[in-house]
């Protein structure tokens, strides 16, 4: 999600989970270097607003969600499969202020 993928399409409306998660252990590694606990940003999500979204494939969408109830804006990507009734969360990261404007919510 970090250089301008041209298939994403700005959106903004409130994230909502529909399925049950699966970690990759991406997350886990990034979760453990922003040093927040995972109960903690499960409950951040569930705040958090989707602002970007793309196909990733036959039966999946990735979506682009914005937290920023935490000390710094997170950013989080999570591939929705509607088929295997299952969001997968790929990543999680802090956005660069000089990638982001209007509160890391648009792509300079």
């Amino acid at each position: 999600m970090h250089g301008g993928d041209g298939h994403y399409r700005p959106v903004s409306r409130p994230y909502v989970q529909r399925f049950s998660y699966r970690y990759t252990e991406h997350v886990f590694d990034k979760l453990q270097i922003i040093d927040i606990a995972l109960g903690e940003f499960e409950r951040l999500l569930g705040s958090g607003q989707v602002i970007e979204e793309a196909p990733g494939g036959l039966f999946v969408a990735k979506e682009l969600v914005l937290v920023v109830e935490w000390l710094r804006p997170l950013h989080v990507v999570v591939a929705v499969d509607e088929s295997r009734r299952q969001e997968t969360l790929v990543t999680v990261y802090e956005p660069y202020p000089t990638e982001w404007s209007d509160g890391f919510r648009r792509r300079r």
